[in-house]
């Protein structure tokens, strides 16, 4: 029988202040209009952002600047074909409805239902 990997929260983990070796404490950081979990010092102020919300605000703001999508056609209709990390991103799944809103004459947007 196959062990199980069990993953650990890191959320739950405990953290140390590099500079003053000191226990940290949990927080949640405002960046950018988005809330992000972290630790922080309340000696030096230091702080540490959690390595999934932190990966997460980098692929948002990757989203800010664009991402090119592919356009295929489907009998006699278009459709978009998301990347594998929009679709993780925003859990995304097939048969589900999304709502296409116009922003102006340039620019749409999907909202997911």
């Amino acid at each position: 029988m196959a062990k199980e990997k069990i993953r650990k929260d890191t959320w739950q983990a405990r953290h140390t202040c590099t500079h003053c070796e000191i226990p940290m404490e949990k927080k949640k950081i405002i960046i950018e209009g988005i809330e992000i979990r972290g630790w922080e010092c309340s000696k030096c102020k230091e702080t540490v952002l959690h390595s999934e919300d932190a990966q997460k605000m980098l692929f948002l703001n990757k989203l800010k600047r664009g991402i090119k999508v592919k356009i295929g056609e489907l009998g006699q209709s278009l459709i978009i074909r998301f990347p594998k990390e929009v679709v993780d991103f925003y859990k995304i799944k097939k048969g589900e409805d999304l709502t296409l809103r116009a922003e102006d004459m340039k620019r749409i947007e999907l909202v997911p239902a």
